[in-house]
């Protein structure tokens, strides 16, 4: 994920504490009634919790793209939470808390927090600043110098101006504004910041970083935006570089994965849950708690239907709960990720999905040379069975309302209909006024897939929709030669549907200011999409789905060379050596690193990163738009570097 420039939610996090804070102070000073306090106090300590989250932020630099965003927000903040410290200082002790989650406190500064007795913890959060002077001043000499003069000066105008308030008598006001509320707001601090999401963890982040710091759950519409985010601390640690606002968002994509390992996991009243326990508190309460994780994870489907479609394609239909009809609804177009164990192995594959909206939900697999998902799916699979299926995802669908174009033009070949059939019969389904037309591309009859819905479809539309068929083996049957079932013809070309024969069909047929969708190889879909921009068709009007990847030979793979990758990825920095000809996906996992991808082809974007330092040249690109690409996101699974080193982050 790209920041912005400004991150706009951090922003508003930052203006609105500070409206919040003259609100208070002129109470205060313009007030006389003393009950006032009662609301001036609680309001300032609140006003410290929030600025330090904008602080927070920008230590990781999550306040925006810009480094010097980040620079500004956070001095600006620092003076609301500790006035008297400099952003570098604080920054640095935070980042050892990071480098050290949990061990004693010559090493994690926060671990103050909880050390000693239990009676004495709340005067150690209530004086954790003053800890972290403790536990800087013997780094002194270690430290940059610029750090070091930036904290003097600081330190030195904050005091003489306390000084200064105090010795001209408004040293009362200093207490009820600043020093009182100060401390209430350092100790929330420190109790969710740091001793909630630590406290009684054996492990470190050196020894099991997944196990150093707790989810706290339930109850997430009211916590979550209470605590700012803090409940899901744990995704903070993971990936820093993430802004609070979408913990939420990462957890619910990394939770399966995530509820592997023995993560910490405690509810809003303080109950620990093992993973297998949270996943069955996640289902008993999914239905009062609307925040409930449950919609975003995999879940088990049984198959009720397994049929032939193609002598090397399936239809395997899958039974959705009651329970999960919501988790499921989808607009047509859109895809799920289906996992099985093979052999022991749990292996997954994306597949767009065929039906429309409903109590079951319909895919289509062909087998793939060599390919092991959909050759065990063909042969092995079977009625009764499980499948691991994701909730819907995806932006290959038709727009709701007028939209969605009066017309709706479709191109696929093979097994790229499994998205558009679904589109087309909503299509028709929600307009009784729309027109649609399809170019249908495969090698013969035999191999064509949903021929027979087709039909159906065209004549269930009474003449609303056109399907144009496309056969490019030899011996096909010649134009308007084909035939139904029910005995209607089918329009056939003996050829394959190449650019030239695009763009005749571009003249005869009624697309005029259609909405597009085209879904098949990549090289395909760029001839086709070069006709439709000759003409006049605009990108806007145009949506494209890839199901093949390209192979490894198509493009120029630049003018690479060996270099010194640093890959960012979790929290954690690991330098390797790129032979140059390996992508940075290829060099990222040879060196150990964690790193997500799935189809390794440019096409699905799971392998995205930022580059942070150095050059790298993209051979392939079917994810990432080009206002991503100039802000410095890549695909590394089609990267190699063009520099002699190169940093990558995962996080961002």
């Amino acid at each position: 994920m790209t920041l912005p420039v400004v991150a706009l939610p951090t922003l508003a996090l930052f203006l609105g504490s500070l409206a919040a804070w003259v609100g208070a102070t002129t109470l205060v000073l313009a007030g006389t009634d003393p009950w006032r306090y009662l609301v001036t106090v609680p309001v300032h300590a609140l006003v410290t919790f929030a600025m330090f989250t904008v602080l927070h932020e920008t230590v990781h630099l999550a306040g925006g793209r810009l480094r010097w965003v980040n620079e500004v927000l956070g001095r600006l903040s620092m003076l609301f939470v500790v006035a008297w410290a400099a952003f570098p200082m604080l920054r640095y002790l935070h980042i050892e808390h990071h480098r050290n989650t949990n061990e004693d406190t010559s090493r994690d500064p926060d671990a103050w927090t909880e050390s000693g007795p239990a009676w004495s913890w709340p005067l150690r959060w209530m004086t954790i600043d003053l800890w972290y002077v403790r536990f800087y001043l013997p780094r002194i000499p270690s430290r940059p110098r610029a750090e070091l003069v930036e904290q003097a000066l600081v330190f030195l105008v904050v005091v003489s101006a306390f000084v200064a308030t105090a010795v001209t008598g408004h040293g009362w006001e200093l207490l009820v504004i600043y020093l009182i509320p100060q401390r209430l707001g350092i100790a929330l601090l420190a109790w969710w910041f740091d001793w909630l999401p630590h406290h009684d963890l054996g492990e470190t982040a050196q020894s099991d970083r997944f196990a150093a710091t707790r989810m706290r759950v339930g109850w997430e519409r009211l916590v979550t935006p209470l605590m700012l985010g803090q409940n899901y601390h744990l995704v903070h640690h993971i990936h820093p570089t993430v802004p609070f606002y979408r913990y939420q968002d990462v957890w619910r994509r990394a939770m399966s994965d995530w509820l592997d390992r023995p993560v910490p996991i405690t509810t809003v009243l303080g109950s620990d849950l093992s993973p297998a326990e949270y996943r069955a508190w996640r289902r008993l309460t999914s239905h009062t708690d609307r925040d409930a994780d449950l919609p975003n994870r995999p879940h088990p489907l049984r198959v009720t239907a397994v049929d032939r479609l193609t002598p090397d394609a399936v239809a395997v239909t899958l039974e959705v709960p009651r329970e999960l009809r919501d988790v499921f609804a989808h607009r047509p177009g859109r895809h799920v990720t289906v996992g099985a164990r093979i052999d022991g192995e749990l292996v997954r594959r994306s597949y767009s999905i065929c039906s429309t909206d409903g109590s079951a939900l319909r895919i289509a697999v062909r087998r793939v040379d060599g390919g092991r998902f959909s050759t065990w799916v063909g042969s092995a699979l079977a009625v009764g069975d499980t499948l691991e299926v994701t909730p819907p995802s995806g932006q290959f669908v038709l727009p709701a309302g007028p939209r969605g174009g009066r017309t709706v033009a479709a191109v696929a070949a093979g097994s790229g209909i499994t998205p558009v059939i679904a589109i087309l019969t909503a299509a028709l389904d929600e307009d009784p006024d729309r027109r649609a037309v399809l170019l249908y591309a495969n090698r013969d009859t035999e191999h064509t897939m949903f021929a027979d819905e087709l039909d159906e479809l065209v004549r269930r539309s009474g003449g609303r929709l056109t399907v144009v068929h496309h056969h490019s083996r030899s011996g096909a049957a010649g134009s308007a030669d084909g035939s139904a079932p029910d005995g209607t013809t089918r329009t056939v070309v003996p050829a394959r549907l190449d650019a030239n024969r695009f763009a005749e069909h571009l003249t005869t047929l009624p697309v005029d200011d259609a909405a597009w969708f085209l879904c098949g190889p990549p090289p395909m879909l760029d001839e086709l999409v070069g006709v439709l921009d000759a003409h006049g068709v605009t990108p806007d009007r145009v949506h494209r789905e890839f199901f093949v990847a390209p192979t490894g030979d198509d493009g120029d793979t630049g003018p690479t060379r060996p270099a010194v990758v640093t890959v960012r990825r979790g929290g954690q920095e690991t330098v390797t050596r790129s032979r140059g000809t390996a992508s940075l996906l290829e060099t990222a996992l040879e060196a150990g690193v964690e790193a997500p991808y799935l189809c390794a082809g440019g096409i699905c974007g799971t392998c995205r990163a930022q580059v942070v330092t150095g050059a790298v040249h993209m051979q392939q690109n079917y994810a990432l738009t080009d206002d991503e690409v100039a802000c410095g996101a890549i695909l590394t699974c089609q990267s190699r570097p063009t520099t002699d080193e190169v940093t990558i982050d995962y996080d961002r």
